[in-house]
């Protein structure tokens, strides 16, 4: 058997403590791969054989605490982390068995303290997740001062210090809690660091750290070409994880037809977790292409799925799919669903819900360009509204919207001039609206990155801080968030 990484910090090493050692064996690697695939049972029954076989091994445990994650955070079932819950002091209590001179000996609690941080962010146990971030971090920075070449302790690091500068308002009472410091800057560097190393040394988790940074590129550093290098380069065979992010990222770097066919041709079939968030995106990217069938995807969504996240998106969209159908009542019942159903937890809820509430219908016109944006048809977008004028929309609303989306859809062309003017032109009408939507923030906030792109740091760090300064509109914790990221890119330029 290969073993990898261990009790030292070379390869093929052993950490005893008595009996107990940390083995990355034929099981532990194979375990590995089928749990990262979403195979979770094919994970669980190799980490039970490995346990009898072994016993003194304790590296399943850990393992088994990415099967925990997966379930919870992706079924979204309160009765699963209910039922789990007692699974990580057990899992603790074996970890602690190994020699403390083990790298993996802090290093395992920290992840599993990590691991149980994020699955209660989707029950918003905001301040058990922030004492869990506290330990895990602890641990880590304990072990890389005891361990500096032991790799792995960068990975999950340098996640912790890319995100603490960008933690919405909200919550900055928990980075107090915390006592954190850290920048994008440093915690994209850490990663990278591990990634080199990991070529180099076959490291266990080199497969999550890639997933992790090809995120980070697009939402942190935005850089979308990156993201989507590391992204089409991902084995998605039989692999339903790699397979979604791909399509995520192909979303979001204007390749919606990509993600659609990754979507529809992704692994199913029994030994994977039941992931219905898949058939959400799907449905929305097909709605964003302006398919007639784009709701049979959002119906096996809604009628299958347990949890709350997406719920109110996806009834705004079978909304929206039946209004550009010409059904004006079914757009009415499925509003009234989103108001019913789902969470508030996510931007996107919180505007469908807000949406909802306020009974209004979209123009029709301004909903296909909404639509054919976010799906990257920038050239079908403009041609609908190039002969349309702010004067031809009836409410003060719709022609703030108007001059919004002709922005980002001259942005999404390239035509930087006239995304400036109309971006420009939407914050200043909305000063005198009380209901101004994310209209104008998000135009501070796609200012400030054509600034940034033009190596305008000055005119790039002003509306970032000005994005900032808005409050209580939709999608404010991701606005934030970005914008956060944008002045810690900028950090130091002048």
């Amino acid at each position: 058997m290969l073993f990898m990484v261990l009790g030292g910090v070379s390869a093929g090493n052993t950490c005893l403590a008595q009996n107990y050692t940390a083995q990355f064996n034929t099981n532990c690697q194979e375990a590995y791969t089928h749990i990262l695939s979403l195979q979770v049972q094919k994970g669980q029954a190799l980490l039970a054989e490995e346990k009898q076989k072994n016993p003194e091994n304790v590296l399943p445990y850990l393992l088994e605490n990415y099967a925990d994650l997966f379930t919870i955070f992706i079924q979204e079932q309160a009765v699963d982390l209910e039922r789990l819950e007692p699974n990580k002091e057990k899992r603790l209590r074996k970890i602690k068995k190994l020699n403390k001179n083990s790298p993996y000996y802090q290093y395992a609690q920290a992840e599993i303290h990590l691991q149980w941080a994020i699955a209660r962010l989707k029950f918003e146990q905001y301040f058990k997740a922030f004492t869990e971030v506290r330990k895990a971090y602890k641990l880590l920075a304990d072990n890389q001062r005891r361990f500096p070449d032991f790799y792995p302790n960068l990975k999950s690091l340098g996640i912790i210090h890319a995100l603490v500068g960008t933690i919405p308002d909200q919550f900055q009472w928990g980075i107090k809690l915390l006592g954190l410091q850290g920048n994008i800057k440093q915690g994209m560097e850490e990663i990278e660091q591990f990634l080199d190393a990991s070529a180099q040394n076959d490291y266990l988790f080199y497969d999550e750290a890639i997933l992790i940074y090809t995120f980070f590129l697009i939402y942190l550093e935005n850089n979308p070409d990156a993201a989507w290098q590391v992204a089409e380069n991902l084995p998605t065979q039989n692999n339903l994880l790699n397979t979604f992010v791909a399509a995520d990222i192909a979303m979001r770097t204007s390749k919606n037809n990509t993600a659609i066919e990754l979507l529809k041709n992704r692994p199913k079939g029994n030994e994977f977790l039941d992931f219905y968030l898949a058939d959400f995106f799907l449905g929305a990217t097909k709605l964003q292409r302006l398919d007639k069938d784009a709701d049979e995807a959002l119906l096996v969504f809604v009628n299958n799925f347990k949890g709350k996240s997406y719920l109110k998106s996806a009834y705004q969209q079978l909304a929206w799919h039946q209004l550009l159908q010409g059904n004006t009542e079914q757009y009415h019942y499925y509003m009234q669903q989103c108001l019913v159903n789902g969470s508030t937890l996510i931007d996107a809820d919180r505007q469908a819900n807000k949406t909802a509430k306020s009974k209004t219908v979209p123009n029709i016109t301004l909903l296909k360009a909404r639509l054919l944006f976010d799906g990257a048809y920038f050239s079908k977008a403009d041609e609908l509204l190039q002969n349309f004028k702010t004067i031809d929309f009836k409410t003060p609303l719709q022609k703030l919207e108007f001059n919004y989306r002709y922005a980002r859809i001259k942005e999404g062309l390239g035509e930087m001039e006239l995304a400036i003017s109309y971006y420009q032109q939407t914050m200043e009408q909305a000063i005198n609206l009380e209901n101004a939507s994310y209209f104008a923030p998000k135009s501070c906030l796609q200012l400030g990155k054509i600034y940034e792109a033009q190596n305008k740091p000055t005119q790039a760090r002003q509306f970032y801080k000005q994005c900032l300064q808005y409050k209580n509109y939709e999608y404010k914790n991701s606005m934030d968030q970005q914008a956060k990221a944008g002045l810690g890119r900028l950090a130091g330029k002048k």
